[in-house]
């Protein structure tokens, strides 16, 4: 293999490892600092979406709330941090079996294992983004397609959610880097193991032709 292509392959292992980790932290962060109640309480302020202060009413009148919107479920971040856990523990399996290539691992192999790994991290980043920008439909009165902190600046908000905001623009901005990077992965590793069967068949067929 040639430097060059060594020296990508290096620098694009090292972007991936740097990505799921930086991620880690935003989402460690995010469940830590309660980051979503932030948001949600200075959404709902602006009237940008559903208040959650008014749920102390419902409670109070002895009415149930609505369900809390998974955008503001204390899950969702959680779940996002999962996810980049999973990614960061599968970058180092494929770190070994793509080492484990220049021992004599079939090629085949590897991009098989390759081109399923990046199938995952797209399902799993696609459905990570999909969390974090999902509506608020709770309060008919203040409906929100996109969160806020998408839709504005976070200069609008409250001071106290400003860090928050900067944070989940971050993750949300960092979350759709990752997705496309796998998908751009994704296609370079099926249109490499294209160009090698072409050139396997290429091969038999010059070999039937001096041997007829």
């Amino acid at each position: 293999m040639a430097p060059f292509i060594r020296l990508i392959l290096l620098l694009a292992t090292i972007l991936e490892l740097a990505l799921a980790v930086v991620l880690v932290v935003l989402f460690t962060c995010a469940h830590k600092y309660d980051y979503n109640m932030v948001l949600w309480t200075a959404g709902g302020a602006r009237g940008w979406n559903s208040d959650p202060a008014l749920r102390v009413y419902d409670y109070a009148n002895y009415r149930q709330p609505p369900p809390i919107p998974a955008i503001w479920d204390q899950s969702t971040p959680t779940t996002n941090f999962y996810i980049a856990g999973f990614t960061t523990l599968l970058w180092v399996i494929r770190l070994k079996i793509n080492l484990s290539n220049s021992r004599g691992l079939d090629l085949c192999t590897v991009l098989t294992t390759n081109v399923l790994y990046d199938m995952l991290m797209i399902a799993l980043w696609t459905s990570s983004i999909s969390l974090q920008r999902a509506a608020d439909f709770s309060d008919h009165e203040h409906l929100s397609v996109t969160p806020w902190y998408l839709a504005h600046e976070c200069e609008e908000a409250a001071r106290d959610a400003y860090t928050a905001c900067r944070m989940a623009k971050a993750s949300y901005q960092l979350s759709l880097f990752t997705a496309i990077w796998f998908g751009l992965r994704l296609m370079s590793t099926c249109i490499y193991a294209a160009f090698l069967y072409g050139m396997q068949m290429g091969s038999k067929e010059f070999g039937k032709g001096v041997f007829t």
